[in-house]
């Protein structure tokens, strides 16, 4: 199954009163554990093996002297309590029972490595230590668990240099790699990434994203939270910004939040609206709540209701006192529906909007909607015939019996798989084979996905398929 997401308009020949705008996370939950304040980047959630989510975060204490891991438990992935772990630990001379090591540094990111041999490293931490501070480097060292409770260092596992944290791993399915994206140096505040198989050799770095012309003046990208999704890759840039002009380093004041980015090969990525999608200050009931211009996206998570949970650390205070006052910081996590990252809305609701696909190899089954409308229709051409134009190959779409906008089955209300029926008993699973072409009509609301097993052309891979057979390699 393929998904086309709205990020741009690259798979489409046409688009007609929509505008694009980011999904809205709405809050659900808030998490505190009563001794420590999550200011920093943290907050890293597994689904475990016996169905419930465990959390670990990194803190500063507000009872406490230095800086600790912690563990809290779930059974929906949202709300959470301290987790007691003195019968799970093979150490357990611990202060507290969700504590899980002291800190002289900070884990820069936590993930499940779902493909290692060893179930002793199942889980790694890449860990920034600040104990060479007197030498002004950090040591970026491996971490591995076989529980996210019990941890040991990975000897010779150096995944950086001089790296700090708001660094992110991913698996790249198609390069079967996993993807590091990380800074190049201790305060240098852009992303870049390295790539590994065997957590024992990296490539070198490559930049892959930083600020621009568009931005506001003097941003800096901080990082990048990134994740595989549905035959793509998402990132969460985090935009350091509203900073003050002054001689010196930018690190006293200044707010964070986030963005989206997105990139179809996990290697080169596109920067999507320049506006905030996560704020913990540009929110709509900020007369009525705290703000918190500090706030970190760590992970998300796909519920088993097909909604997205998204899990964020957040702080009152700015950039720099953050770090240094404790008891000001809480965990969030936010909640969105399926595909909910950023849709194709009407902008004049009182007219029909139109959105048409580019060309798609149909191979079998149904078209598959998410969005939410006063009333939806899909029609169905094909493009079996191509027109040479100055030396370009045009598939030329026709409309087909059947399929027609008058044909279609009104849709109306709000449906993350809505399959589009025909008054005739046609299906699109009957013209398994051909290149097609939808075109959905929107009255009045937001498109977020289209899905279904196709293979996207562009106009000469389609000419080639029809006159050969050829499909373009994935």
């Amino acid at each position: 199954m393929k998904k086309q997401l709205f990020f741009d308009d690259s798979k489409l020949f046409g688009r007609d009163n929509f505008v694009r705008k980011y999904g809205k996370p709405e809050i659900v939950a808030e998490y505190h554990d009563g001794i420590s304040s999550t200011d920093y980047a943290t907050g890293y959630v597994f689904l475990l093996d016996n169905g419930k989510y465990r959390m670990l975060y990194f803190a500063h204490g507000t009872d406490f002297e230095g800086k600790k891991l912690f563990a809290a438990i779930s059974e929906d992935g949202t709300h959470f309590t301290p987790e007691k772990l003195f019968d799970l630990q093979t150490e357990s001379n611990k202060k507290y029972e969700h504590e899980i090591m002291n800190v002289n540094g900070e884990p820069a990111c936590i993930f499940e490595d779902k493909y290692t041999q060893n179930p002793c490293e199942r889980y790694k931490m890449l860990f920034a230590d600040y104990s060479h501070m007197d030498e002004l480097r950090v040591e970026d060292t491996v971490y591995t668990s076989p529980d996210l409770i019990n941890w040991s260092l990975k000897e010779g596992s150096i995944w950086g240099d001089g790296t700090e944290p708001l660094a992110n791993v991913f698996y790249n399915n198609t390069k079967k790699v996993y993807t590091i994206l990380e800074r190049p140096f201790w305060g240098q505040r852009c992303v870049g990434y390295k790539e590994t198989t065997d957590w024992e050799t990296f490539t070198e770095f490559r930049h892959c994203l930083n600020v621009d012309s568009s931005d506001d003046r003097l941003d800096e990208i901080y990082g990048m939270y990134a994740f595989a999704y549905d035959g793509m890759f998402i990132g969460i840039p985090h935009l350091y910004r509203h900073l003050n002009s002054e001689f010196n380093a930018k690190y006293k004041n200044g707010i964070i939040d986030t963005q989206l980015a997105y990139s179809y090969d996990g290697r080169y990525w596109c920067r999507s609206l320049r506006e905030p999608f996560i704020s913990g200050i540009d929110r709509p009931d900020k007369a009525q709540k705290k703000q918190y211009p500090l706030i970190w996206v760590s992970t998300l998570l796909q519920m088993p209701d097909g909604s997205v949970n998204l899990y964020a650390s957040a702080s009152e205070l700015e950039h720099g006192p953050a770090f240094h006052n404790p008891g000001k910081g809480s965990f969030f996590i936010y909640n969105m529906r399926k595909d909910g990252f950023i849709s194709l809305c009407t902008e004049d609701p009182q007219k029909t909007a139109s959105l048409i696909t580019r060309e798609k190899v149909w191979h079998s089954g149904e078209l598959c909607v998410n969005l939410k409308a006063k009333k939806a229709t899909v029609a169905v051409y094909v493009s079996d015939e191509s027109e040479h134009v100055s030396g370009n190959v045009l598939g030329m779409a026709k409309p087909l019996d059947g399929y027609g906008h008058e044909d279609c089955i009104p849709f109306e209300g709000d449906c993350t798989e809505w399959i589009p029926q025909y008054k005739t008993g046609k299906k699109v699973d009957d013209l398994k084979g051909k290149t097609i072409v939808f075109e959905l009509r929107l009255l009045d609301g937001e498109v977020f996905s289209i899905s279904g097993d196709y293979t996207d052309l562009f106009n000469t891979q389609a000419a080639r398929y029809r006159r050969f057979g050829i499909l373009p390699e994935a």
